[in-house]
């Protein structure tokens, strides 16, 4: 398969995704999309999200041709009420009851499955390329309920070592069971590279770690700090600083396990990932995912805040620059599917409870 894959680029065009959108111009619907939610105490959040989602949209492009996205504020803002409200009584149920609140959240995890594929199906059938809707398959819940309920389960009793296979489901999930027009993706991404890409990320923990503690050490001793037993204050001081510096270089070096195993599983899902005659390409690379996603954390602190479109641009601009799509130019192959009406209940019970539908 991947023999094909790379003949199948080699005797295609390239057809490189761009981001043209700028830091000021979305920091301008930003700060509307703020205060008029403040304003209206949060009854504007469902524009604020389609003015946001439109001018990614728009301004993310492949092959000449942007995308677009058609959801409508009112769907959204219903669906969030009927969220808000089923979350208020769900607080009004547990406050009268734990036990009666402890089944509110089993009845909602029963729903979550339903949940996670109507998010997935008003995204898709809400936006377009080219005047082709695109679509998701509503006869996924099974599959939903095994990645995002039994898998994470499981996984508890694996020590972790079952996250490269959800990893991988997760990806499946949210690429096998899209479509453009008539016309389905297809993954033939192998387990072994999410494996291979968890334990790279965990070998880059680690020595992290491990260079980290040594600098540490040698940088108590270049100070003149006491790291021997010549005293029992030098040994109390040693006792505080060590788990100290401990915590401290875990929470530095936990974040680019995470943004290691995010390129790498990105990489390996979209160069594994077709669509009809066409082939994708995905060239992150870990390093400068590291520097930008820090630089942009420093950004955000400093400017308490009012950078954050300007690092959200940044960030997919980059994503953007390192996706290409190999095939031919004529898109006449894609063909407009059916659409169905798309309720945005589901889409907005995944927002709301902060559930991420594979990682795309």
């Amino acid at each position: 398969m991947n023999s094909t894959i790379s003949a199948t680029r080699e005797r295609s065009s390239e057809m490189p995704v761009e981001f043209t959108g700028s830091g000021g111009e979305y920091f301008r619907i930003w700060i509307v999309n703020l205060v008029l939610t403040i304003l209206t105490l949060g009854i504007y959040s469902a524009w604020a999200k389609v003015r946001t989602k439109r001018y990614f949209y728009r301004n993310t492009i492949i092959g000449g041709s942007p995308f677009e996205y058609h959801a409508r504020p009112i769907q959204i803002l219903k669906g969030r009420a009927i969220v808000v409200g089923a979350y208020l009584a769900f607080s009004l149920v547990n406050m009268l009851s734990p036990i009666l609140g402890a089944i509110a959240i089993l009845v909602f995890l029963g729903f979550l499955p339903w949940l996670v594929v109507r998010a997935s199906v008003f995204n898709a059938r809400n936006s377009s390329w080219r005047d082709i809707r695109f679509n998701f398959n509503t006869a996924s819940k099974a599959e939903a309920a095994k990645i995002f309920l039994l898998f994470p389960f499981l996984s508890i009793f694996t020590l972790g070592l079952l996250t490269p296979y959800i990893t991988y489901r997760g990806w499946r999930f949210a690429i096998a069971n899209a479509r453009l027009g008539t016309t389905p993706f297809k993954i033939h991404a192998k387990l072994g590279k999410y494996y291979a890409a968890f334990f790279i990320s965990l070998l880059m923990l680690v020595g992290i770690l491990v260079s980290l503690f040594i600098i540490g050490f040698l940088t108590l001793q270049r100070i003149g700090l006491p790291y021997g037993p010549e005293s029992m204050s030098a040994m109390r001081m040693q006792a505080m600083l060590v788990p100290m510096l401990a915590a401290a270089f875990f929470i530095l070096a936990i974040p680019i396990f995470f943004i290691a195993y995010r390129a790498l599983t990105r990489n390996a899902s979209l160069n594994a990932t077709q669509l009809g005659p066409y082939q994708f390409e995905s060239t992150l690379r870990v390093g400068t995912l590291c520097w930008i996603t820090f630089s942009n954390l420093l950004a955000i602190i400093v400017s308490v805040g009012l950078l954050m479109p300007w690092a959200r641009v940044r960030m997919t601009r980059y994503l953007a620059a390192n996706l290409i799509m190999h095939g031919p130019p004529d898109l006449d192959t894609f063909v407009q599917g059916t659409r169905p009406d798309a309720r945005a209940l589901g889409e907005e019970a995944s927002d709301f409870f902060d559930v991420d539908i594979g990682g795309v």
